[in-house]
């Protein structure tokens, strides 16, 4: 699976509810509703949005809109049109629809105007990380330290080196002290924590 496809499709479970009328949308209706999805995106809502007949369909397309304009906003990278079409294909989306879907997604221009609140940053790819002992070492060997002194140099000067690999092929490298390094991993438990407490409460989920 390619990178953007794996961007596309890192959530399946959301698309529950789209897939059950995707089957139904007819390829006439997709581009005035992206269009209207667009505008809505933009901060310039069409009037006509509020009273559609097929209100159903046009949240469905939304939803895919809105979802592959935040995705595509974290790459910074044009789509390849394979791989939104396997993505539209996995929705469910008619061959004729994913025709005409694909090749309005796959348009540059159509991302020009999409305000900055919208766009995601890029995400976390892979994480590496390893102990770097080089400088304790290096200190050691020119303080000739004794077995204590040793230790104490290598409890200040280990270092942790982290990579971090995004989704927008940008790779990051960082070097920490051992107690930075525990900082950062106790900020991140907290914060996941605090994720979860948030996602129990009933005004964050989805009726």
């Amino acid at each position: 699976m390619s990178q953007q496809l794996e961007l596309l499709t890192e959530n399946p479970s959301q698309w529950a509810t789209v897939m059950f009328i995707t089957p139904d949308i007819q390829k006439k209706e997709i581009k005035p509703f992206v269009v209207l999805a667009l505008k809505e995106l933009e901060g310039n809502p069409d009037s006509r949005t509020s009273s559609l007949m097929n209100a159903d369909k046009f949240s469905a397309v939304r939803s895919v809109v809105r979802h592959v304009a935040r995705s595509r906003s974290a790459t910074k990278e044009s789509w390849y049109e394979e791989d939104v079409r396997a993505f539209l294909e996995g929705l469910r989306f008619n061959a004729d629809c994913v025709t005409e879907l694909t090749s309005l997604l796959c348009l540059d221009k159509m991302y020009d105007n999409i305000p900055t609140h919208l766009r995601v940053k890029p995400g976390l790819v892979s994480l590496q990380w390893k102990i770097d002992i080089s400088l304790g070492q290096a200190n050691i060997s020119s303080e000739n330290a004794d077995s204590q002194r040793a230790n104490e140099i290598m409890r200040r000067d280990t270092h942790i080196i982290l990579i971090l690999t995004l989704t927008n092929g940008q790779t990051n490298t960082y070097r920490m002290s051992i107690s930075k390094f525990h900082e950062l991993r106790y900020t991140v438990a907290c914060a996941l924590k605090s994720m979860i407490v948030l996602e129990k409460r009933k005004c964050m989920r989805k009726e």
